[in-house]
């Protein structure tokens, strides 16, 4: 039987495109290094040394960076929206990610994220798509531990059904019908297809993540949109204001799915999103781009003193993302 030549091209281009994926996924690079420092004139004197690749920077202001990050993983409770252990190897692979990009994460149970929620500064990776019983009721306006820690400016990264929704026990999970979005989030799964229209953010963010399936609306009051919109109005990746503190909703299946080609935009796109500290009031003030020949430097061209919060990140790969860092710059 003769082979037709087109369907032998497309095999070799999958086989290359998954090839590629797994070495992202296995090899994420943490050969590279960076640095960045604010000048006298509001520009940043930056440098990043490694292997041959392009990158991309972004200068933010009004971020928040946690004194300490948490991955919620509790397999002795009950999750419908995401099989245990894959919620375990997505954050084992996440945690890996942020280590190479200089962000400490640790794993916390149902009955740690007690103790965690006396701490404000503190941030917590919620993979479940439903907060734990130790912690929330499913009284969004209640006095559960957790509406108490968000009420004073807590931090919360999350992926599933709409927050606060869902409460998970040892025994089951309930619906308690309405979170604290009020509804404001994509459930239907054919709104969450190849969402490409580029957010405001998407400029500085580079954040190519395009699955709105559980995304927030775009347009929601108190919230900014971090990558893609969908053309029903659902945003790929937000982050938005819940009682007084951040929720950043990642879209789609990020918790749920081992396909590797998934995985390396999943992972990345989230550990390129949690070193910056995002806020639903941040801004995006400057950004560029280059190559890295062994060691390159360059200074910005913006202004960007007398901004509260200014992080400067830098990611190396483009389109695909395969190491960034994020640091804190001031006039210190």
């Amino acid at each position: 039987m003769r082979l037709n030549p087109a369907y032998v091209i497309i095999a070799i281009f999958v086989a290359v495109m998954v090839f590629g994926a797994y070495y992202v996924y296995y090899n994420d690079d943490g050969s590279y290094e960076a640095t960045a420092e604010l000048n006298d004139d509001g520009t940043v004197t930056y440098s990043v040394s490694g292997p041959a690749s392009t990158y991309t920077y972004s200068v933010f202001s009004d971020t928040k960076l946690p004194e300490r990050l948490f991955l919620y993983y509790d397999d002795s409770y009950i999750s419908d929206f995401s099989d245990h252990y894959i919620q375990k190897e997505f954050f084992q692979v996440l945690k890996s990610m942020l280590e190479r990009r200089g962000l400490i994460a640790e794993f916390a149970n149902a009955e740690d994220l007690v103790e965690i929620m006396d701490h404000y500064d503190y941030a917590v990776f919620f993979g479940s798509g439903a907060l734990p019983d130790t912690i929330y009721d499913g009284k969004t306006d209640g006095d559960s531990l957790f509406v108490r820690w968000m009420s004073n400016g807590g931090t919360v990264f999350w992926t599933g059904p709409e927050i606060g929704r869902y409460v998970s026990t040892q025994d089951g999970v309930v619906d308690h019908r309405v979170g604290f979005f009020g509804g404001d989030v994509n459930t239907s799964e054919n709104n969450n297809e190849f969402a490409h229209k580029e957010s405001d953010m998407f400029l500085y963010t580079q954040l190519r993540y395009d699955d709105c399936l559980y995304g927030l609306k775009a347009d929601r009051a108190d919230s900014l949109p971090l990558s893609f919109i969908s053309e029903d109005g659902y945003s790929s990746v937000s982050v938005a204001k819940v009682l007084e503190g951040n929720v950043t909703v990642f879209g789609g299946n990020v918790a749920t799915t081992d396909m590797v080609a998934q995985v390396v935009t999943d992972r990345t796109c989230c550990a390129d999103t949690l070193i910056c500290g995002l806020t639903y009031e941040s801004k995006g003030l400057d950004h560029g781009k280059g190559v890295v020949k062994g060691a390159t430097s360059a200074v910005t061209d913006i202004d960007v003193s007398g901004s509260a919060g200014t992080i400067f990140r830098i990611i190396v790969g483009d389109p695909a993302s395969h190491w960034s860092k994020a640091m804190e710059i001031s006039n210190d």
